[in-house]
Formats: structure tokens, C-alpha cells, sequence
């Protein structure tokens, strides 16, 4: 399961929110939730999720919060799918009006083409039970929320809270949770002056009353449920799920703690980069990787140099939490291999080319640069094209080793390893 955490508070929220224009981050993280499996399971927490998606976004493309909740085995109750033309300020009187069917004690607020759940929706309820006391709380974020009026900037910005939120201490109205009976009358107010008042949008309602409605609604200014996603990476730390290879690769790094300076080779994408980043923070990593299409393997001839390049983007995204420990080598491999000195890495990952020659090459080049007591290790060892003999991972590890009187230390999907004694 994809975890969030927040750096700066030591809490690991669970709903993602990202107001304004999606940027490529956003669509990465999403990419990466989508594609991790859960466990559904009915809702055990008396709760309803609404949302507001009358298809008319096509800079945020709706549709994205059913389809992740979707996925916990949860419900999401869609309101505005017939409002034409549509505005924000729409979302209050839908919501007012939904709540007077809705008979859970709690109902949850979230907009439908920027926010991602990384738990199930009971999560969310349970966290607001324990450790909030207010009855109504919105999402708070580290950069000014429209509209900015003096009057809703002084508030926001004098509120107790606010001192120790460095800074991300403004309520954006796109998420929210809260008691159904509170949020029945809080919302029928608001939708009814929204009649009377010359407001633009929700979150200007929101923002205007809130004084009238403090202390009973709140934001998360500490990250508990809601993460602003726009957060610097840093601070908003990411983990996915660790793959069979990566954790074995962990595992036989583990011992040679501090790890200072290691390479992959073969990055694609970045996923084994970041997993190796965050489990060895001390680490300096070098990520080579041509990213062109020179000179690579049949099983990328489909493969342009825009693909190519959307693969080193989404890499550099995900490292970026560590952009101070990752550095960008785009070579080929035996190039970027003469540019270390001899003995000065703790380890070299080899998931390139994976073909006899390539193989072959790699080991020998990158060897000398491993330092005593470090280790030569790759992945695709006997597995996929390696079993059917299309690759030669086995066959030149195994060579190799030979020449040196050892054997490689096998281990999960294909991994390999070789100690520099």
C-alpha cells in the first residue's frame, strides 16, 4: 500500500489533496496508487463519502476519487451530475441537500479529480474521532487559498493553531470530514445565504463564516487526515510498496551500514532508486541511465525518445525527495563506469541490458569501481527472458564469479550478488 508522511510533523495523513493545476507529480502518484493492489472490505466506520463531479473539468479530469474509494469496496454518493452550467458555489446547496437524506453520523467531503485516498475511508473517520473535537474539518495547505481578502487572511492567520503549522495554516475547502448532524445545519445555512450574499464560490462562503462558526470548524493544520500535496517533496515523503528484488537488495546492504556512495544501472523508471533512497537516507546514489533509444535492447523497440524521456521525468520525480543524495548519469553504462575511481562505491545494482554481451560488459567495467567488502549485484538472474535463454544474465554472472573462484549469492526474483573480498 502507498503510505504518505509528513516530514515536518511526524504524521502520515492519508488523504492526498491537490488544489490548483495538477502537475506531473500528481499524475505519477496517482499512476502509483491506482496500480497498487488492496484488500476491499465493506465499511465497518457510519459513514457517507460525497463528492461533486458533473464531468464539465477537463483541466482535472473527474472521476479519479470514485475510482480510488471505489476500489476499498466503499461507495461514493456523485451529487452536480446535472447542474449545467456548473460553478463552485453549486456544491453548497447539492451538499445541503444530500445531507438531509444522508442518516450516518459522519459524512465526508472530497473532491472527485484532485484528492486520492491511500486507506480505506474508515481510516479517515476513525482519525477524525481521535484526534479532533471539533465537528466540522477542512484541509489546510502551505500556500495562500483564494480568495485573499484581508479580513479572511487576518483569521486564518491569528488562529492558535496557526503559530505551530509553520506557515500551512489555510483552508482550502476541497476535503473535509465531519458529524452528520453538525454538517446538516452548517451547510443548509451556508446554502441558503449563498442566495442572499454576493459570494463567488464555496470556498468564499467557507472562508467568510468560518469566524461565525470557530471553534466547531477547523482545519488539520498538523496533517493527521488531509496532506497538501503541492508540499515540498522533502517534506512529503512517499513510500510505495517494496518489490521482492528491492527488499533483497536491502537486505544485503543492510550490513554495510553508513552506506555512503552506490550506482544503479538501469533506472527506467526510478522505482528501485527511491526505494533505496529512503532506506539508506545517508546514501549518495548515482541513477545511470541513457533514457535514449540508441543502442538498446529489442524488448524497448517500441519505445521513442518522448517515452524515453516521460520515463526519466517520472524517475526524477520520485527521487526528488532526495535531490540533494540522487544524481542524474545519462550514459551508457561502460562510459558512465570509467568516470568513478576504482574502490570508491559501496555497490553497484545492475538492471540494464540484459543480454549475454551487455551483461558481460557490465560486470567487468563496473567491478573494478566496488570497493572491499562491497558488492557487484543485479537483477534478472534465471528469470523471465534469462529462464527461456533469450537473456544471458545467468551465464555471464556465473562466468564471471568463476573467474574469481566464488559463487554468486542468489536471491529473490533473480536477484544476484557478488562480496568484493
Amino acid at each position: 500500500m502507498v503510505r504518505l508522511r509528513n516530514a515536518l510533523f511526524g504524521t502520515e495523513p492519508i488523504v492526498a489533496h491537490c488544489p490548483g493545476p495538477l502537475h506531473e507529480g500528481w499524475h505519477y502518484f496517482a499512476d502509483a496508487v491506482r496500480s497498487t493492489p488492496v484488500v476491499p472490505r465493506l465499511p465497518r466506520e457510519s459513514a457517507t463519502i460525497l463528492t461533486w463531479n458533473n464531468g464539465s473539468r477537463p483541466d482535472k479530469p473527474n472521476g479519479l476519487l470514485e475510482q480510488c474509494v471505489g476500489r476499498w469496496g466503499s461507495d461514493v454518493h456523485v451529487l452536480g451530475a446535472d447542474v449545467k452550467p456548473w460553478t463552485n458555489l453549486s456544491k453548497l446547496q447539492l451538499t445541503a441537500d444530500a445531507l438531509q437524506q444522508i442518516g450516518t453520523e459522519y459524512v465526508v467531503g472530497l473532491d472527485s479529480g484532485d484528492v486520492l485516498l491511500v486507506d480505506h475511508p474508515d481510516e479517515l473517520v476513525c482519525r477524525f474521532r481521535t484526534h479532533f473535537t471539533c465537528d466540522l474539518l477542512f484541509n489546510s495547505t502551505g500556500a495562500r487559498c483564494w480568495p485573499e481578502m484581508p479580513a479572511f487572511v487576518m483569521f486564518e492567520s491569528t488562529r492558535p493553531a496557526a503559530d505551530t503549522a509553520s506557515g500551512r495554516h489555510w483552508l482550502n475547502a476541497g476535503a473535509f470530514v465531519g458529524r452528520t448532524d453538525f454538517c446538516r445545519e452548517y451547510f443548509a445555512t451556508l446554502a441558503r445565504e449563498a442566495a442572499e450574499r454576493d459570494w463567488r464560490d464555496d470556498q468564499f462562503a467557507i472562508k467568510e463564516t468560518w469566524p461565525r462558526w470557530y471553534p466547531r470548524v477547523q482545519i488539520d493544520y498538523r496533517c493527521h487526515i488531509f496532506q497538501w500535496f503541492n508540499e515540498s517533496r522533502p517534506i512529503l515523503q512517499i513510500e510505495r510498496p517494496r518489490a521482492d528484488r528491492q527488499r533483497q537488495l536491502i537486505e544485503w546492504l543492510e550490513p554495510l551500514r553508513p552506506l555512503r556512495f552506490g550506482a544503479e544501472v538501469g533506472v527506467y523508471d526510478g522505482y528501485t532508486s527511491d526505494i533505496l533512497l529512503q532506506a539508506f537516507p545517508e546514501l549518495h546514489l548515482w541513477m545511470v541511465d541513457p533514457w535514449h533509444t540508441i543502442d538498446q535492447p529489442e524488448e524497448y523497440a517500441n519505445f521513442d525518445e518522448s517515452r524515453f524521456e516521460e520515463l526519466r521525468r517520472i524517475a526524477m520525480w520520485w527521487t526528488s525527495h532526495a535531490e540533494d543524495r540522487r544524481f542524474e548519469l545519462r550514459k551508457p553504462s561502460l562510459e558512465a563506469s570509467s568516470l568513478f575511481p576504482d574502490a570508491s562505491l559501496d555497490f553497484v545494482f545492475i538492471d540494464a541490458d540484459h543480454h549475454y554481451d551487455a551483461v558481460k560488459a557490465d560486470v567487468h567495467a563496473w567491478w573494478p569501481k566496488v570497493r572491499t567488502g562491497g558488492l557487484l549485484s543485479g537483477h534478472d538472474y534465471g528469470v523471465y527472458g534469462d529462464a527461456t535463454g533469450a537473456w544471458g544474465v545467468r551465464r555471464a554472472v556465473d562466468e564471471f564469479a568463476a573467474e574469481r573462484g566464488v559463487l554468486p549469492l542468489l536471491g529473490a526474483d533473480g536477484t544476484w550478488c557478488i562480496e568484493k573480498q
